[in-house]
């Protein structure tokens, strides 16, 4: 039995002909665009409502994930996030692993970061204010049932939910550890200098 899991479906929605439809259509009708994952499949789904016609587009699916279903997976802005999985080709196999997709870009990142225990049949919800996802529930790498409840804040997986005062903080951080790693080398290196100066 294959579940497909349908990500995300979500409003197309195209600045000027949008705006003509509006005026000019009393009916109102839309663009409407599903995702589907499962596995090695990706798939966008567009509707349009005026002609009522669907139009399928093949998606790029990750290799990291190709093997994986039963993920739990949240859908912020253009971008989609997947947590853990479940793989049973010949052993169970459970991942921890965060994967991104950008639908804008057609794009998938892997995440150093992980989840703290592997995970599958969870779910994730985006909480109304867009800071945090919650991951609850779920099976672990042994099939047994958890009552997991995992609460992350957006921006740990997507950067442009950095404030401009974070991102400016991030980059002082960096310029003075590359500052402070640079000075000790030249320091180290003159001790070095010196201490052969004074052996030879």
């Amino acid at each position: 039995m294959i579940i497909f899991v349908i990500i995300a479906l979500y409003q197309i929605q195209k600045r000027e002909k949008h705006k003509k439809m509006m005026k000019t259509n009393p009916k109102n009708k839309q663009s409407y665009q599903m995702l589907l994952f499962c596995k090695k499949t990706g798939l966008s789904i567009e509707y349009n409502e005026d002609n009522n016609a669907f139009q399928f587009h093949q998606l790029h699916v990750c290799d990291d994930i190709a093997p994986f279903n039963r993920y739990a997976y949240v859908r912020i802005n253009d971008i989609i996030l997947f947590f853990g999985g479940y793989w049973n080709d010949s052993k169970l196999i459970v991942s921890k692993s965060v994967y991104k997709y950008s639908i804008r870009e057609n794009k998938w990142t892997t995440f150093q970061n992980t989840l703290p225990s592997p995970l599958y049949e969870c779910v994730a919800i985006l909480r109304e204010d867009d800071n945090y996802i919650h991951i609850i529930g779920g099976r672990d790498d042994k099939n047994a049932i958890v009552s997991t409840h995992m609460k992350t804040a957006v921006r740990v997986w997507d950067p442009s939910q950095l404030s401009k005062n974070e991102i400016k903080f991030i980059n002082q951080y960096w310029i003075r550890t590359l500052e402070i790693k640079l000075g000790w080398i030249d320091d180290f290196d003159q001790i070095i200098f010196k201490y052969r100066k004074n052996k030879v």
